[in-house]
Formats: C-alpha cells, sequence, structure tokens
C-alpha cells in the first residue's frame, strides 16, 4: 500500500479513538467531591470565600471561573468542574501535535499525542474535580508558547508565554517550577539582543498578568494584606502540619523516593498498577531509548526536573496525582522517541498499546463514575443507623458537611480533645473512623481495645489512594493505655 493511504488510514484511526476518548471522559466525569479539597472547589461555585475554604488560598480563580461557567449547564458543581478539565485537557492536543509535528510527519505527531493522551491514570485522574486536568491542558499551551517565542525571538512574542502561565498560576499555584521555561526564554533573549530595557519589559509584564489575578482574588478578601496574610497561614500549615511534605512526613527519604520513583512515577503515573500496561512501557521504553533521536525542548527539561523537585520534597507523597505533568512529558518523550522514524511495525506497536490502556482508561472512568466514594457510602449507611451517635473523623467531615448528613460529626486530630468532647455524647454511640484511630496510634495511644470494627467501605484507591478505603469503628468504654 502507498504510504499516502496508510497515512489516511492511520489519521482517520487516531480521530476516532480521540473522539471515543474524549466522549467517555465527558461521561464518566466525577460527579463526586470525595476529599477535602474536592468540597472546597465545589462549593466555590456556588460562593466564593477564601475564608472559609471555597477554595482554599490561592484562590484557583480561573479554575473556578471555568467551572462557574460550566456549572451554569450542569447542575452538579463537581461533574461540572470534572468536565471542564477534560476539555482542558484535551484541547492540549493541539500545541502537543504542534511541539512534536517539527520532529516528524504531523500524521506520527498526532499519533504520538493521541498516545499520550490515552494514559490510563491521566484519563483518571484528570477527569475529577480537582484543578489537575485543566493545568496540565494549560501547561502545554504555555510550553507551546515558549518554543514559539524562541523561535520567533520578538519582544510581543514572549508576552504569549506570560499570560499563559499567568492563566496557569491562577489554576494551579503548584506548577510554578514550570516558570523556568519563561527565564530561559528571557535568558535567551538577552543573549540575542543584549538590551537589558526588553528582559525588564518582559518581567514587567509578566508581573502584571500575575497580578490581574491576584488583586481579583485579594479584593475578595479585603486587599492585598489580608489576601497575602491568609497565603501565609496557608503556606506555613503546609510545611508544618497537613502538607505531607518532606519536612513532616515520618519516611525516611530513602522510602520517600522509592514511593516517588517507583510507586507514584511507574507503578502508578505510568502503568496504572496494571502488569500488562508496565511490562507493555517496559518494551517500548526500551525500543525508544535505543532507536530514537527525539529530544525534549531544554526550557520542558529544566522545568520538569525543578518541578520534581517541589513535587518530591515540597507535596504530599501519598498522592501520585502531583506527578501527573511528569507522567505526561515522559509519555511526550517516549513516543516522540519511537515514532520520530516512522515505521508501520511502530504505528501498530503503537496502536496496541493504546488501545490496551485505553481500554483500561476507560474501564477505571466508568468505575469511578459509577461507584460512590467510600465517604459517601459510609455517609449513606449512616443516614439510616439509629440515633443518637456521633462520628469522628479527619478529613472525612468536610464531605460529610457537603452531604448536609442529618448526624452529628466532627474531625478529630488528637486524642486528649477527643477524651474530652466525648463527654459531651455519655448517652449516644461513639463512631470513629480508622484515620481517627491511625491518628491515635501515631500519637503512641494504643485504643485496639477499646473499639470494635463495624463496617468497611471501599472505592477506587487509585481514584483516591487515602480514602479509598474507609473502616468505621465503635468506641468501647473503658481505661485506655
Amino acid at each position: 500500500m502507498k504510504r499516502p493511504f496508510l497515512d489516511r488510514v492511520w489519521l482517520g484511526f487516531s480521530i476516532g479513538l480521540a473522539a471515543v476518548l474524549l466522549g467517555a471522559g465527558l461521561r464518566y466525569a466525577s460527579p463526586y467531591a470525595a476529599s477535602w479539597d474536592e468540597v472546597d472547589f465545589a462549593r466555590a461555585l456556588e460562593r466564593y470565600d477564601l475564608l472559609a475554604m471555597q477554595p482554599h488560598f490561592p484562590g484557583y480563580p480561573y479554575f473556578v471561573l471555568g467551572g462557574m461557567a460550566v456549572h451554569a449547564a450542569i447542575a452538579n458543581p463537581a461533574k461540572a468542574l470534572s468536565i471542564l478539565n477534560v476539555l482542558v485537557l484535551y484541547s492540549a492536543v493541539f500545541p502537543i501535535v504542534w511541539l512534536l509535528a517539527r520532529h516528524m510527519p504531523r500524521s506520527a505527531a498526532l499519533w504520538a499525542a493521541l498516545s499520550v493522551f490515552s494514559s490510563s491514570y491521566v484519563l483518571l485522574a484528570a477527569a475529577r474535580p480537582m484543578s489537575d486536568g485543566a493545568a496540565l491542558g494549560v501547561l502545554w499551551w504555555y510550553i507551546w508558547a515558549v518554543e514559539w517565542a524562541r523561535r520567533r525571538m520578538t519582544w510581543p512574542a514572549q508576552l504569549w508565554p506570560s499570560a499563559l502561565f499567568s492563566i496557569l498560576m491562577g489554576i494551579r499555584l503548584s506548577y510554578a517550577p514550570f516558570a523556568a521555561a519563561l527565564l530561559i526564554l528571557w535568558h535567551e533573549d538577552w543573549k540575542t539582543h543584549r538590551r537589558l530595557g526588553r528582559v525588564a519589559a518582559s518581567l514587567l509584564a509578566a508581573a502584571a498578568f500575575q497580578f490581574v489575578w491576584v488583586a481579583a482574588v485579594a479584593a475578595t478578601e479585603g486587599g492585598l494584606w489580608p489576601f497575602f496574610k491568609l497565603g501565609w497561614a496557608f503556606v506555613a500549615g503546609h510545611f508544618s502540619e497537613w502538607g505531607g511534605t518532606a519536612a513532616t512526613s515520618p519516611l525516611p527519604f530513602s522510602e520517600r523516593l522509592y514511593r516517588f520513583v517507583v510507586h507514584n512515577f511507574v507503578w502508578t503515573g505510568i502503568a496504572s498498577q496494571h502488569v500488562s500496561l508496565l511490562s507493555a512501557y517496559a518494551a517500548i521504553g526500551a525500543i525508544a531509548w535505543r532507536t530514537g533521536r527525539f529530544q525534549l525542548p531544554r526550557p520542558l527539561v529544566v522545568s520538569a526536573l525543578l518541578y520534581a523537585l517541589w513535587a518530591l520534597f515540597g507535596q504530599n507523597i501519598d498522592k501520585p496525582r502531583h506527578l501527573l505533568p511528569l507522567v505526561h512529558i515522559a509519555l511526550v518523550f517516549v513516543w516522540g522517541r519511537l515514532l520520530a522514524a516512522p515505521r508501520t511495525w511502530r504505528f501498530v506497536l503503537a496502536a496496541a498499546v493504546v488501545m490496551l490502556q485505553s481500554t483500561i482508561g476507560i474501564g477505571l472512568l466508568r468505575e469511578q463514575a459509577k461507584t460512590p466514594p467510600a465517604v459517601y457510602q459510609l455517609a449513606d449507611d449512616l443516614r439510616d443507623k439509629r440515633q443518637p451517635f456521633v462520628v469522628y473523623t479527619w478529613e472525612e467531615t468536610r464531605v460529610l458537611d457537603y452531604l448536609n448528613v442529618p448526624f452529628p460529626h466532627k474531625d478529630v486530630l488528637h486524642f486528649s480533645f477527643f477524651l474530652q468532647d466525648k463527654e459531651n455524647y455519655r448517652h449516644a454511640a461513639i463512631y470513629m473512623t480508622n484515620h481517627v484511630v491511625q491518628g491515635f496510634e501515631a500519637q503512641g495511644i494504643d485504643v485496639s481495645r477499646h473499639v470494635r470494627k463495624m463496617k468497611t467501605y471501599r472505592s477506587s484507591l487509585l481514584a483516591d489512594p487515602v480514602y479509598g478505603t474507609i473502616t468505621l469503628y465503635e468506641w468501647v468504654d473503658g481505661a485506655v493505655r
């Protein structure tokens, strides 16, 4: 068969499969706000209030604004945010194709992009009411704009990446390490033109773009000073109490590094915890490494390395979704190298892997949308339980409050507070979740003889590794060792 005919076949196949993936993402976008942060975002669509953590600092104004627009058509706020994520993420097919098309035929670039976007774990993590999916989509538009500006080396061209980076920060501030791409662009501009005024103007323009969303959010909090005070309190808590960073985690560094690379990046991010995908990518990675010549743009590589350090030390190691940018970048590298020199057998190999991970990904999406999260199951079960009783939880209380459950529930972090507070419920049954029990044990309190297991609720641990399993216990009074 002639090459043009084969190209048309692959083009039609890739467009058809892309439509299927987009349709599955929209249909099975998660309708549940199942974590503290997801509740923050869902409530922000109804009332934007940083002090009430709707959402939490820094406010994510562009993400919330987009969610409000979708919410006008989709009644469920969590579903509206999930759909927004899917739409923005899949728009990034265009910049990825444009980036790859400089190194390979456009048909191969489209197929490589499809191979990236069919990633099972990314499909699952992006279709939730967090800002990860939208941020990942805007990130690729930003990287493309940086490369576009690098080729032109004109000052007006630098406004596009600066504007897109501002949008990225207004969606997900933790992607700040990717500012390195802008710094490299400005450094190259300085080497080309040797004009300090151009660099200063670029810095001022970038700062002005950032000020747009910062000032808008600050206005809702009474000004810049209250906004920065709130931000300082949030950042201090993130690094000293609940953020799960290297500063607060009891994990040894070697174990943290192992979980980061092996469990979060390879086993979860690349393989979606499926042995078949792990084996497939091991083979593809080996072939691509030995035969490919494609290289990622230097600004993207430097930014990715900086983000990897930030994710390792400054993010919660229990949440693999923080590695989504690294997963996507790695997949662009692998598929770019494999398909940079188009061969029919490589397309066939790519098609087999894409079909495999698409099937897995759509199955995960469907399970996430059809199976209520564990905390929802807990809430539904307790609605029918005879009162009086009280439930002590950790972050689950935020979701229970969002669900407007008719029974009392409280978050409890310290055993001393629990002992004092439970005296207010002497004539009520006292329940607690496994996270409370584990928290007491971490404080050196053995409560094993004073709790009785009631029921375990399960949902997808891949979608929610922290609260995908919840066990309810009943407290039995007595002396505690």
